[in-house]
């Protein structure tokens, strides 16, 4: 009996030991055919962008050995790449680009999917959100318009580019942390940002919320002013222009591109790419890159940038709720 046991107790550790030498060797040889990059954009956007950089910095710092295949697919407000993704369950070979579409787009009620449905890899870069009054506005501080705003939400109308978006949480945040019925501050949406500096300059809205790579040309011409940027430090390229939390607000507000893979993806890909991502953001190539396409590096590794995705779910989620905005049929 004794020895019958002792032969059933080798035999099973026999078992373990190949299953964990086959999964060394599964997490070893990948990849083992191209991956595919999915930009959820059209080709030229900045989506696209991020996937083509992606590539040229791997690859010219020899960082992989498998190529990358670049599948846009655009359309949808990013929909038609998460639907894509969905559909690659359990495979390892497919990585998309897209930005926090993939938690607004379901709580809008364009997509049954929703951040459950994906697996958050990285998060990568950023630009950020900043207030823009025009040179000779009276508002010299951001905190001059919150007050206007406490006495009376409605006395001050901001152009944004469209909603929902960070635009729109830009002034949403502070204005909630003032204590301020944010619910009735007029936010008129233009079709692009190019529309809505045009009806600044045009004194036509008097606060503008929007991307700073959209705004800088005039700053430098002297046209415009910068109330507040949302990042979580002073920035090099706008010196003088504070931070929510210079102001004394906790806000930082990323406009940021990430990486996701299928819902399921394998724990030897998942590993092997938070890996790899990590060794690329700190090299001279990436570095060059983020100078040329003027962003900001934003690296959260796959569990952090998880965790992140669902405060800003939260967040989104009551601050459109406020607004009436959450549509029915999300997952």
């Amino acid at each position: 009996m004794a020895n019958k046991k002792l032969h059933s107790a080798l035999i099973a550790l026999t078992v373990i030991a190949l299953a964990l030498v086959a999964g060394q060797g599964i997490a070893q040889q990948y990849p083992t055919k191209a991956v595919q990059l999915v930009p959820a954009g059209d080709p030229g956007g900045g989506l696209d962008i991020h996937a083509r950089a992606i590539e040229q910095a791997l690859t010219v710092e020899k960082k992989i050995d498998k190529p990358f295949t670049i599948v846009n697919k655009g359309g949808g407000g990013g929909n038609i790449a998460t639907s894509y993704m969905v559909g690659q369950k359990g495979s390892g070979y497919s990585i998309a680009i897209n930005s926090n579409r993939v938690l607004l787009n379901p709580l809008m009620g364009t997509t049954e999917y929703g951040l459950k449905d994906m697996t958050p890899l990285v998060r990568l870069t950023a630009e950020f959100i900043v207030w823009a009054v025009r040179a000779d506005s009276k508002y010299k501080s951001a905190l001059e318009v919150l007050a206007d705003l406490k006495k009376d939400p409605a006395s001050v109308v901001f152009g944004v580019g469209t909603v929902p978006s960070n635009d729109q949480f830009n002034i949403l945040l502070p204005a909630k942390q003032k204590g301020i019925d944010y619910g009735k501050i007029k936010i008129v949406a233009f079709r692009a940002g190019g529309d809505a500096m045009a009806q600044l300059l045009g004194g036509h809205v008097p606060i503008l919320s929007s991307s700073m790579s959209e705004l800088v040309a005039q700053v430098d011409a002297g046209k415009i002013r910068i109330l507040a940027v949302s990042s979580p430090a002073k920035l090099d390229r706008l010196p003088g222009s504070p931070t929510w939390k210079d102001l004394g607000l906790d806000i930082a507000i990323f406009h940021w591109r990430g990486l996701f893979g299928p819902p399921e993806m394998p724990k030897a890909a998942y590993d092997y790419w938070n890996k790899k991502i990590a060794d690329m953001v700190k090299t001279k190539t990436w570095k060059e890159l983020m100078d040329k396409y003027e962003l900001f590096d934003a690296f959260l590794p796959g569990d952090d940038f998880r965790k992140q995705l669902e405060k800003d779910e939260a967040t989104y989620t009551e601050l459109l709720g406020t607004l009436g905005m959450l549509k029915k049929g999300k997952k």
